[in-house]
């Protein structure tokens, strides 16, 4: 920084003074005239200056605002039409049709131990749920009328599908879990969902437990029948339970 220096008392002061700070003499300013000042030339500050009042840059940046809301609104209206539109699920077995007695099974194995292990179905346990949810309507949510729940089963997965409606419209939404028994306790590991046939991360699954939880409630007694049992697998279509020994 250039000092201006006083020529009565030769004090150095600041290049903004005028007077001297001690003794008040007139400053001899002339030596910052000589300073080159410190900043672009007056061609980059022109080029700078038509830069951004380009009427073009403007048009482009518009168009560029309003091409990323349409395709953020495209998305969005593609995420809920994947929301609203039903999976493929079984048809709703029909009301003449005798379900496996599947709870009496499961209590019978659990006394006995050491029995064959016990095989079921996608479609028998479909019919089992059908049957056993019909008496137990009390237990299940009449703000999300409960219609049915679904099994699939794959290898090591069990996918629970759940249909409810709401004035008169059904939605569906789904919770897939790895799951096995120790020490006599059910542990799900989830590994994904749907709602509809949207995809739904793991993490966020977690969030959509309230909408199972009448349904566990109901079948709350079928899952200590379970935890009876000494293993469960689950293959395409099917699952396998082994007695304990």
């Amino acid at each position: 920084m250039i000092k201006l220096i006083c020529p009565e008392c030769r004090r150095e002061n600041e290049p903004e003074r005028i007077y001297c700070h001690d003794c008040g003499a007139r400053l001899d300013r002339t030596a910052l005239a000589k300073v080159a000042p410190k900043g672009e030339d007056a061609k980059e500050t022109q080029r700078r200056l038509r830069t951004m009042l380009d009427p073009r840059r403007g048009k482009v940046r518009l168009l560029f605002f309003k091409v990323s809301k349409l395709i953020l609104g495209a998305a969005a209206m593609a995420a809920v039409v994947q929301m609203l539109l039903s999976p493929e699920v079984p048809p709703r077995p029909k009301m003449g049709d005798s379900p496996p007695q599947i709870g009496f099974d499961l209590e019978n194995a659990a006394m006995r131990h050491g029995g064959a292990p016990l095989q079921y179905t996608e479609a028998q346990v479909n019919a089992y749920l059908g049957s056993a949810l019909r008496s137990k309507q009390a237990a299940l949510s009449k703000l999300l009328q409960f219609e049915r729940a679904i099994v699939n089963f794959d290898e090591g997965v069990c996918r629970v599908t759940v249909e409810r409606s709401l004035f008169g419209f059904s939605f569906f939404i789904a919770t897939s879990s790895k799951v096995s028994i120790q020490n006599g306790t059910l542990i799900a590991a989830n590994n994904g969902g749907r709602i509809g046939r949207l995809p739904v991360h793991p993490l966020l699954m977690k969030y959509a437990d309230p909408l199972f939880g009448d349904l566990w409630t109901a079948l709350d007694l079928e899952r200590r029948s379970v935890t009876k049992m000494d293993a469960i697998e689950f293959h395409p279509q099917a699952v396998v339970l082994t007695p304990k020994p």
